[in-house]
């Protein structure tokens, strides 16, 4: 098998080498010869011209007229640079450059004006296009040349077609077929030159990398399609600078139906507001309300790209509301539902800090709920601290009165404000009543009453929180044993008594 390029340069050599040395030897170094004669006239009549123009712009430091020096110059084809300097004002007045060339020749002519020099324009001839000038300016003569030669060239040229269309035609046709995705029309593939078999070779493995390549991203593509639209997580892609929805999966246009049209913008601007709060490095939490009900969501998003930006956002609320149960469970008494001890210790805790300057604590026992527990068992003691606790809280102005449950029958009434006798007063009267009223329970009606230890605590008074409530536990016990309903700290005795407000 013939190699391709080895046929091409021996037809060449033999059609076209051989002529061209015999018969264009001779004349066409006779053309250039007279040719660079001609040329050289050319250069020196045209830098004659200018040098003159040189002087005029110099002396009238016509920086416009110093341009069309430089130009005219310039427009000579093996010209690289013109420069025209003033010697008279230190500077560069006009310069063009037409090739970064370094095979250039620099020609300086200095410009005198009564025999002082004003001046210089530099010239830098590329020597290779000065001669390929000369060339083309010898063509005309050249004409009995060329004929051989165009008649050379057409034997070579219907050669050169005759021995490679075939071949070439068979690898356009190959290429067009790939092109237009055709994988499984056959296409021939052999030659009589190595080099287009070769190229039938490797656009035969193209082709059938390719047709595996698109059936991978075919594949990929459905597989990314389902996965896109059956995830639970919305998908979204938003234009920041058209403020709009590019595009988004199934579960992001489920919550989006539910959205009121005339409402979907103005929720998008709120998003929008808090995407661009937030680096793509971190996630936030975005609440969203719709059919009555606050959802919210975690929202994670890439940087933006192209004016776009990819976000996702995964459904929290049953996460939020689970820590918000847990969060009530913590503080809450299971059975009564009123603050437990443990909010308790962390109010106190508050009061220790100097969160709360002044607080009154009612220290308050049930009596005779042991009695109902050991006469009608656990559950009707269950109701009567259920029925209990519940009225006391009925009772309290919650924005200043907490009650809490610290165990048993034990309870806790917190007043966070200055202390007030008739208030306080008021208030222990209002609970002994409400305690008062029996509690049904399978036919029984069940007592009880109340004994209150009333102390108050200010961070002016020069002891602690713990002592005050050691000192409210000691009055409730107190009241307990005396009979009496509520007992009050006797520095409490002294205190100013108040009207209500």
């Amino acid at each position: 098998m013939k190699t391709l390029h080895t046929y091409v340069i021996s037809v060449y050599l033999l059609l076209t080498t051989i002529p061209v040395l015999v018969f264009g030897g001779l004349g066409i170094a006779r053309e250039i010869y007279l040719t660079h004669n001609s040329e050289t006239e050319r250069y020196e009549q045209v830098l004659s011209q200018q040098q003159v123009e040189s002087r005029n712009a110099l002396l009238d430091f016509d920086l416009t007229e110093a341009e069309l020096v430089a130009t005219r110059v310039a427009q000579l084809d093996y010209i690289i640079s013109v420069k025209l300097e003033s010697f008279q004002y230190a500077m560069t007045m006009a310069e063009i450059v037409n090739s970064g060339s370094k095979l250039g020749e620099t020609l300086s002519y200095p410009i005198y004006d009564d025999h002082q020099l004003i001046g210089q324009l530099t010239v830098i001839k590329d020597r290779n296009a000065f001669i390929t000038n000369i060339i083309y300016n010898s063509a005309p003569q050249a004409l009995v040349l060329l004929s051989i030669l165009s008649i050379t060239a057409l034997l070579f040229s219907r050669t050169i077609v005759s021995a490679l269309k075939r071949p070439f035609m068979g690898l356009q046709k190959f290429a067009f077929q790939i092109t237009n995705g055709d994988y499984q029309t056959p296409s021939r593939t052999d030659s009589d030159f190595v080099e287009i078999a070769g190229i039938f070779k490797a656009l035969e493995t193209m082709r059938a990398k390719l047709k595996t390549t698109i059936t991978q991203l075919k594949d990929s593509e459905e597989r990314y399609s389902k996965t896109y639209n059956l995830t639970q997580v919305c998908l979204f892609v938003i234009d920041i600078q058209q403020r709009k929805l590019i595009r988004s999966n199934s579960m992001f246009n489920q919550i989006l139906s539910q959205i009121p049209i005339e409402e979907r913008r103005g929720k998008l601007d709120g998003f929008l507001t808090q995407l661009l709060d937030h680096d793509h490095t971190e996630s936030f939490h975005y609440s969203l309300e719709f059919n009555g009900l606050l959802n919210h969501y975690q929202v994670n998003h890439s940087p933006e790209i192209q004016g776009e930006i990819e976000c996702s956002a995964l459904d929290i609320t049953q996460l939020i509301e689970a820590n918000r149960l847990a969060e009530r469970q913590l503080v809450t008494d299971v059975l009564t539902q009123v603050s437990n001890r443990f909010s308790f210790n962390r109010f106190i805790d508050r009061v220790g800090k100097g969160q709360v300057n002044d607080v009154t604590i009612m220290m308050i026992d049930l009596n005779g709920f042991k009695t109902i527990n050991d006469t009608y068992g656990h559950n009707a003691g269950d109701k009567v601290l259920v029925d209990i606790a519940h009225r006391l809280n009925q009772t309290l102005e919650h924005t200043c009165q907490n009650i809490y449950r610290l165990g048993g029958d034990e309870f806790v009434i917190t007043i966070e404000a200055p202390f007030n006798m008739n208030k306080v007063q008021q208030l222990a009267a209002k609970i002994q009543t409400t305690a008062y009223i029996p509690v049904q329970h399978q036919n029984h009606q069940l007592s009880v009453s109340l004994s209150v230890g009333v102390e108050h605590y200010s961070h002016n008074n020069y002891t602690s929180i713990e002592k005050s409530l050691n000192n409210a536990d000691i009055l409730m016990y107190q009241a307990k044993s005396d009979g009496l309903g509520v007992k009050f700290s006797p520095a409490l005795d002294n205190a100013p008594t108040l009207q209500a407000e």
